[in-house]
C-alpha cells in the first residue's frame, strides 16, 4: 500500500488544538507529508506501549553514496512529541518527507503543524 498523505495544518495568532487537528497515523504503511522548514509533525501516542518515530533521510553524502542516517524520535506510552524543525535533508525528490512507526500498534494520532 502507499503512504498516506497528512495535511499540514497553519498555526495562526489564535493558535491551534493539535488534537482537533490529528488524524489516525497510517502503523503499517507510514506517512508522508509535504516538507518546508516550518512545518513540524506532532504525535500523540494513546497506546500503552512505547512508539519509536522514524523520519527517512533519502540522500547520501561523498563519493561513495554514504546513507545518512535516519532520525529516530521516542513517544513514551500514553504521551505525546512535537518533534523539531526537519531540515532539508529529509526532503525526498518529489519533496516530501516520510514517516514510519514501530512499538505501538494502536490509538496513534498525529498532525501536521505550520509554525
Amino acid at each position: 500500500m502507499a503512504r498516506t498523505a497528512i495535511a499540514a495544518t497553519a498555526v495562526g495568532a489564535a493558535g491551534v488544538d493539535p488534537g482537533g487537528v490529528a488524524v489516525a497515523a497510517e502503523l503499517t504503511d507510514g506517512n508522508s507529508f509535504t516538507w518546508t522548514r516550518s512545518r513540524h509533525l506532532y504525535v500523540v501516542n494513546g497506546d500503552a506501549t512505547p512508539l519509536t518515530v522514524t523520519v527517512q533521510t533519502p540522500g547520501t553524502v561523498g563519493g561513495q553514496a554514504l546513507a545518512v542516517a535516519d532520525a529516530e524520535f521516542t513517544v513514551p506510552a500514553g504521551g505525546d512529541l512535537l518533534l523539531p524543525e526537519l531540515g532539508p535533508e529529509f526532503r525526498r525528490p518529489d519533496g516530501s518527507v516520510w514517516i514510519d512507526y514501530a512499538g505501538a500498534d494502536a490509538s496513534v494520532t498525529v498532525a501536521v503543524l505550520d509554525l
